[in-house]
């Protein structure tokens, strides 16, 4: 089978110089070279590959550690650097789930260095507990690590991105052995949550046999929230939007913008997320397969440390505002001036044609008559 390479993806010169400026202009650290280069895998390179189902934390301190309890004695001789210890396969775990899409558990990519910055382990312990993950069935490395080509590099480069290597990418997702158990360990009650009996690992039933529907036909979908809806068509038809907003009809963006809607953002707002999720060293692929999802994803990670009336794009409107301002006070003036300089103009035109002008003019005239009558004479 062949390996998988990717494809190398650089952000538009003009989108670079734009996310700098504003940058600076924001007085924001500018960042970093690495977050303009990306690798795209291919279309199917998560076909067959589950996703995690309960999140990071669940991942890491519930999923790993059930199967490390299940299955790590029958896996430890197939592990070509030594063993691991629990505690430390579930650090790494964890270090491993904060680099990974928060709602699939795809698109892990950190270095052995970052991992070994954030975990305070060796090179070598970071790879055996990739390792242990990968033979636990809780991650699949979808795209190995490997050096850049000669074109990635120069490409790479005019970025500003001097890295030589991509890392691999992982996906975290559950183990379906483990996940058995941990769902026999914790039914839901079928009646009082004060029950001494024991429930069955079977699936509960709750349509009894001779059970009549007490419904007819399907049930009725709930209407579109219409700020959302809005807020959607005014962000698919704002030509600085991501061209990926308009692969969904507005009707299915309503749902996840109801609450920026309600909040009072705008379609600044939303593109201007993305540009911040971009600038802190993020990657978004050019056609992401669940946009939808994607967008909850920045969503969550704003409101993580901010919420939802802190709107991204707040200070750029706060100072296009001002712009607006200053150049209405600018234009006010003007006029002020102009109207002025119109008083001024009429008093003088007023001026030129009243009686002291008259009889300066006879004054001149009665002078120049005079000159010339005394000089005729002495001639």
């Amino acid at each position: 089978m062949l390996r998988r390479r990717g494809i190398i993806r650089t952000t538009g010169t003009s989108e670079v110089l734009a996310i700098r400026r504003g940058r600076r202009v924001l007085g924001r650290p500018l960042p970093a070279p690495s977050a303009f280069v990306g690798l795209e895998l291919d279309s199917d390179a998560y076909r067959a590959v589950p996703c995690w189902s309960g999140g990071p934390n669940q991942w890491a301190h519930v999923t790993v550690a059930m199967a490390y309890d299940l299955r790590y004695a029958t896996i430890r001789d197939q592990m070509c650097n030594g063993g691991i210890a629990r505690n430390s396969l579930i650090v790494i775990a964890a270090a491993m789930a904060r680099f990974a899409d928060r709602t699939t558990g795809r698109n892990c990519r950190p270095s052995n260095e970052q991992l070994t910055a954030a975990t305070g382990f060796s090179e070598r312990t970071v790879q055996r507990g990739r390792e242990c993950l990968r033979l636990l069935g809780v991650a699949t490395e979808v795209l190995r690590g490997r050096q850049r080509t000669y074109v990635e590099r120069m490409a790479s480069w005019r970025m500003g991105d001097r890295h030589r290597g991509w890392a691999s990418v992982w996906v975290l997702h559950d183990n379906p052995q483990a996940s058995r158990v941990i769902h026999s360990l914790s039914p839901h009650l079928e009646r009082s949550p004060v029950t001494t009996t024991s429930p069955s690992s079977k699936s509960l039933i709750t349509t009894r046999t001779g059970a009549r529907a007490r419904h007819r036909g399907a049930p009725r979908r709930p209407a579109p929230d219409e700020k959302g809806r809005r807020l959607a068509a005014l962000w698919r038809a704002d030509p600085h939007a991501p061209p990926w907003t308009r692969k969904y009809t507005t009707g299915s963006w309503a749902g996840m913008l109801a609450g920026p809607a309600t909040a009072g953002w705008t379609p600044n707002d939303l593109t201007m997320l993305v540009r911040d999720w971009l600038a802190t060293g993020h990657w978004i692929p050019d056609n992401p397969t669940r946009p939808i999802a994607l967008l909850g994803t920045l969503l969550a990670w704003h409101t993580s440390h901010n919420t939802l009336a802190d709107r991204p794009a707040a200070l750029d409107d706060a100072r296009e505002a001002e712009i607006a301002a200053q150049a209405a006070r600018q234009r006010i003036a003007a006029q002020e001036a102009h109207r002025e300089h119109l008083i001024a103009r009429a008093i003088g035109k007023a001026a030129a044609t009243g009686p002291g002008r008259n009889a300066a003019f006879a004054a001149l005239a009665a002078t120049r008559s005079f000159t010339s009558e005394k000089r005729w004479r002495s001639t």
